[in-house]
């Protein structure tokens, strides 16, 4: 790839956007608006190679976290400015380091794009990509995420009304009644100990361990955090847990029994749904991003 050229955006075999990026050997320059520093070396290298895979995987993964913020938004199922969506990529630059992306503080998610989000160095925890600053929260508790789980590429984290409803409870389970909760059957962990708005190291740290190796954290009297090796699982997961917990409350305010699933057909189910699950995850994600494609195609600049 020529980097004095421009990326092409491939979904499903065909280019639908070309992306225009700086010409070879700028220094400080814009990108997208947004005022970053780069180091290219010269074309026809295998280090120039380099650089152009991690550059294209960097932009690849700014458009389909610009696409969470985006569909979450219009599911309502963000609140504010103030909840917040990471995932992790290769310097643009292709020095080999791995950054953050996370969304500058005060930006509505109805106007994130691809070329606004910022790149925080994952070792350093300096902005290296992008001129803002992200909410200290957000900084905190992700970067603290994403440093105990080296095995995820996303950490996302929202208000939902029903997930955050279940949350203020007592006894906060997520029950195992419907079968849309069964593929994260013994995969949501339990935060019982709020401790204030995780705006330090230490919380950050601590919410980690309590995670632990599953996917899903509730994190009572706050919110849900779920965290994936791919972005449209994390995707998934956040609007299917909303409904399960939106199928439970409904349940529940019916005053009824709710009978619960047997531990013998959840392990059988959460097996088979093991093997297939991605590809449902993959089928919604892409169906919401073709819709972003027609009626808000600007996520992606």
């Amino acid at each position: 790839m020529n980097m004095a050229g421009k990326f092409g955006l491939i979904l499903s075999g065909k280019c639908i956007r070309n992306f225009n990026i700086p010409s070879l050997n700028t220094g400080l320059s814009v990108f997208g608006g947004v005022r970053v520093c780069r180091r290219l070396r010269s074309v026809g290298t295998t280090a120039q190679q380099g650089d152009d895979d991690a550059a294209q995987l960097n932009y690849d993964t700014r458009v389909d976290l610009a696409a969470v913020y985006r569909s979450l938004q219009n599911y309502n199922l963000h609140e504010g400015v103030c909840n917040h969506l990471t995932a992790k990529a290769p310097r643009r630059d292709g020095s080999g380091g791995t950054i953050m992306l996370v969304i500058p503080y005060g930006i509505h998610w109805k106007e994130v794009t691809a070329s606004m989000l910022l790149g925080v160095d994952m070792k350093t925890g300096e902005v290296v990509e992008g001129d803002q600053e992200p909410e200290i929260s957000a900084f905190e508790i992700h970067r603290a995420i994403h440093t105990a789980r080296p095995d995820i590429k996303v950490s996302f984290h929202v208000h939902p009304p029903y997930l955050t409803a279940l949350g203020l409870l007592k006894d906060p389970e997520i029950l195992m009644a419907h079968q849309n909760v069964i593929p994260y059957y013994k995969d949501i962990a339990y935060d019982t100990d709020f401790d204030g708005f995780g705006t330090s190291s230490d919380e950050g740290q601590r919410l980690a361990s309590v995670l632990g190796n599953k996917s899903v954290l509730m994190m009572c009297n706050h919110g849900v955090l779920c965290v994936s090796d791919n972005a449209a699982r994390g995707f998934d997961m956040i609007y299917y847990l909303e409904r399960c917990a939106m199928f439970q409350v409904l349940a529940m305010s019916t005053g009824r029994e709710i009978k619960i699933l047997s531990k013998d057909l959840l392990e059988r189910v959460k097996k088979e749904s093991d093997v297939i699950q991605q590809r449902y995850h993959d089928a919604h994600f892409n169906c919401v991003k073709h819709t972003l494609l027609k009626e808000e195609p600007d996520y992606r600049t």
